[in-house]
């Protein structure tokens, strides 16, 4: 089975800046992959480089077995993606909006398809409201139905749970699980570790552009995630292996 997404050596500079420094990473169908950072280390970079919204950079890039810059039509149009720019027309309403993208992706059903996916992400009663009057939550959700028009099998979703309340939050989980679940491969990048890491099949940090840590949620719960990610963040550990935590002293 090819990889959905895999990348060796990918690394993107901005003058004397490493934003991606040698990242080797493969996505296979079916996981859902949350790679966590602070802000600045190059999360953002790596899903816009998969995206093919940047197209300079130094390593290999593919998508289901395709380099990303020769890939075919039909194959980039096997990702969809939510960035901090929603994409969405301000001056439409939500069910024009996604009405719309429905047709440019050459859905068969465009009205049916924009329909279902309003009821799914909980916007069926705002249908007819413009996107400028949604609040912050409504609008990426609104961005979430956009990405999942045309029946995607990669999605990069950038802080998707930005916005969203806890209801919202737990919808969007269950959401990608069902998406994971049916061979669909979830990419997202994130700083919320109590949000993302119950939802993610694996976890990846990058610190200053380097992969500090790739392992499956299952290896480790909750806690001892946050312990490591708040190690690397703290000591700046870019090889990978999280310091143990100093005894503290006894009062």
């Amino acid at each position: 089975m090819s990889a959905a997404l895999a990348c060796a050596g990918l690394t993107k500079r901005y003058g004397r800046v490493a934003a991606l420094r040698a990242v080797d990473l493969s996505v296979t169908p079916g996981e859902c992959v949350a790679i966590f950072g602070r802000n600045g280390a190059g999360k953002s970079t790596f899903l816009q480089i998969a995206g093919s919204l940047i197209r300079s950079y130094d390593g290999t890039v593919s998508i289901f077995g395709e380099d990303i810059k020769r890939a075919s039509l039909e194959t980039r149009r096997a990702v969809g993606f939510v960035l901090h720019d929603i994409c969405l027309y301000s001056d439409l309403t939500v069910l024009d909006n996604l009405r719309f993208f429905a047709r440019l992706y050459g859905v068969a059903n465009p009205e049916a398809r924009a329909i279902e996916l309003l009821e799914r992400v909980e916007l069926g009663t705002r249908a007819a409201s413009t996107i400028r009057e949604l609040s912050r939550g409504m609008k990426q959700r609104a961005a979430i139905a956009r990405a999942l028009v045309h029946d995607p099998r990669l999605l990069l979703l950038d802080e998707p749970f930005t916005g969203l309340d806890e209801i919202s939050s737990q919808s969007l989980a269950t959401m990608l699980r069902e998406f994971a679940n049916h061979g669909g491969t979830v990419l997202m990048s994130t700083h919320d570790v109590e949000r993302a890491y119950p939802v993610a099949t694996r976890a990846v940090i990058l610190e200053r552009g380097a992969l500090t840590y790739d392992r499956p949620t299952t290896e480790a719960d909750l806690a001892e995630f946050r312990h490591a990610y708040w190690t690397v963040l703290f000591t700046g550990n870019t090889r990978g292996a999280p310091t143990p935590e100093p005894e503290r002293p006894r009062a």
